[in-house]
């Protein structure tokens, strides 16, 4: 994955402390996917994409290959 800056308001900030660090992580990819630039579609119309445990592993390599699904899986499921 590049290198890339998301910017999160206060809102989503204080949020993600209730957030295990799955669904941290979960939410940071998908906020990684989103499309930007002036010829991008708004992120409210972006709805819908896929995470695969191969992208989610690839992306926090920490967790180890064998867990990257069941970890996803838990940030999904909760």
């Amino acid at each position: 994955m590049s290198d890339l800056i998301a910017y999160k308001s206060n809102a989503l900030v204080e949020a993600s402390y209730k957030l295990t660090l799955q669904e941290q992580r979960f939410l940071l990819l998908c906020i990684g996917r989103l499309k930007s630039g002036a010829d991008a579609e708004s992120p409210k119309l972006q709805k819908t994409m896929t995470i695969t445990a191969a992208e989610y592993f690839d992306s926090f390599p920490d967790m180890g290959r064998k867990n990257a699904e069941v970890q996803l899986q838990e940030a999904i499921d909760r």
